[in-house]
């Protein structure tokens, strides 16, 4: 993976309002089942759409505030501080905050179908280390 460099957050427009959000991990190998690690600092009424044919599942970790994720079919459903909201591959709806701001930091992976496909990863240790 490659890990950003870049310094301080990048205004985004999330909705109909704009967000900070930062890159923090980039998936860089051939064979990763990470595709990316993003910061974000979403005020009141932004909204991030969460999209089915994306590829990906996402976890989303609560840093501050509340943020909740509306789907269109059941009540929304709500994580505070401190929890992970899970969203399985085909998942399709919005993340919005709850209540006020709030700080996510969000991870993107392929789902265990795809990922389980992949040829494995074994780590390479320096010939005098063997």
């Amino acid at each position: 993976m490659i890990v950003s460099t870049a310094v301080g957050d990048v205004a985004v427009v999330a909705g109909p309002v704009r967000a900070k959000w930062q890159s923090l991990i980039r998936r860089g190998m051939l064979y990763s089942e990470c595709e990316g690690v993003e910061y974000w600092d979403l005020p009141a009424g932004s909204v991030l759409p969460v999209r089915a044919n994306d590829g990906t599942e996402e976890a989303v970790l609560v840093l501050s505030g509340a943020i909740a994720l509306h789907d269109g079919q059941s009540p929304p459903t709500p994580a505070g501080p401190g929890h992970l909201l899970l969203l399985p591959h085909g998942t399709e709806g919005e993340l919005r905050p709850h209540g006020g701001p709030c700080t996510l930091v969000v991870v993107r992976a392929l789902p265990g179908p795809l990922a389980r496909r992949l040829p494995p990863r074994l780590p390479e240790l320096p010939a005098a280390e063997r």
